[in-house]
């Protein structure tokens, strides 16, 4: 059956201060996510360890904010005993909408589908 993974952020190339990368731990409506350095140098990447161990990736969700957006992200997946020492393997890109049809009010959640087992996510 399909359920949500555990997760927890283990790696950042920067974070913003009232914004920062734990913030992606808690899943609700509160959060306020996680958003790089102003003026920071790119590309950006978040690591997250899976907390169940190797487990089966059916999908990942991404949700942009409405106005800060990515142009591209980069999905990575890997395998070890540490994210550090992981051996990642690219699954391919995605894109989101620039928002400006929405004048940047709309947030996007964009699901892609993998199949991959694996303990650990890069997204850069």
């Amino acid at each position: 059956s399909i359920s949500k993974l555990r997760f927890k952020v283990v790696s950042f190339s920067s974070e913003d201060p009232d914004n920062p990368a734990d913030q992606l731990n808690t899943v609700n409506p509160r959060t306020k996510g996680w958003q790089s350095v102003r003026f920071c140098s790119y590309p950006q990447e978040l690591g997250f360890e899976l907390e169940d161990g190797i487990v089966k990736l059916n999908q990942i969700q991404i949700l942009s904010h409405q106005s800060k957006i990515s142009k591209k992200i980069e999905i990575f997946v890997g395998n070890g005993k540490s994210y550090q020492t992981a051996n990642f393997k690219r699954l391919g890109y995605l894109t989101i909408d620039s928002n400006e049809r929405s004048s940047y009010s709309a947030r996007e959640l964009k699901t892609v589908f993998v199949d991959f087992s694996g303990k650990f996510v890069k997204l850069r």
